[in-house]
């Protein structure tokens, strides 16, 4: 009875793993949208967006090919700073994180983030479905389980203000430029 028991799990793996061993997929090639995708959407999403609320403080969405590790989900490249939650009294104080992953737009409304390979626990929180509103160069994002909502607005591609030997982002000022530091307005400045 055991014998047959595990001749017939073996059998069933065997045909499971064969399954899985001859399956393959072909990645979207860099240059074209799938039909799923909203190509005139993603376009007008490409570049650098800055916040006007929320803690996505910035999001720059690329034109480059990318998937998650695993392949699950095959897209494009962003990359953002966000809001880790960490709130201090004296500085340096690291409150933000530098985070990157893939994103697909489906339907010109809904956008999906994901990480390229296991996240961290505040990333994790900016994982998902977002429905998006785009109206001229403002970004309305709201996760889908009400979560995290913020409106970005489209960075300008002219250059900033120069400070040292760096130019400052949109949004940001100069406020040191023996040291290149750059700040938004009303934040505080290392001297």
């Amino acid at each position: 009875m055991r014998a047959s028991l595990l001749a017939l799990l073996l059998a069933s793996a065997s045909t499971l793993f064969a399954g899985c061993a001859i399956q393959s997929e072909v990645a979207d090639d860099e240059g074209t949208v799938s039909d799923s995708e909203d190509a005139l959407g993603t376009t007008q999403l490409y570049g650098t967006w800055n916040a006007e609320s929320g803690p996505i403080y910035t999001i720059t969405f690329d034109k480059a090919y990318a998937e998650t590790l695993g392949g699950g989900l095959k897209g494009k490249a962003f990359s953002a700073t966000v809001d880790n939650g960490v709130r201090c009294i004296t500085t340096p104080c690291p409150s933000t994180d530098e985070v990157g992953g893939v994103y697909k737009l489906r339907n010109g409304s809904r956008l999906t983030l994901a990480s390229y390979d296991k996240p961290s626990l505040v990333f994790s929180q900016y994982l998902g479905d977002y429905r998006i509103t785009l109206k001229g160069d403002l970004l309305t994002l709201k996760k889908t389980d009400g979560t995290v909502a913020g409106t970005l607005r489209k960075q300008a591609t002219t250059a900033g203000e120069k400070c040292g030997t760096v130019t400052c982002g949109a949004g940001t000022t100069c406020c040191n430029p023996l040291m290149g530091i750059c700040v938004k307005p009303g934040m505080m400045c290392i001297l």
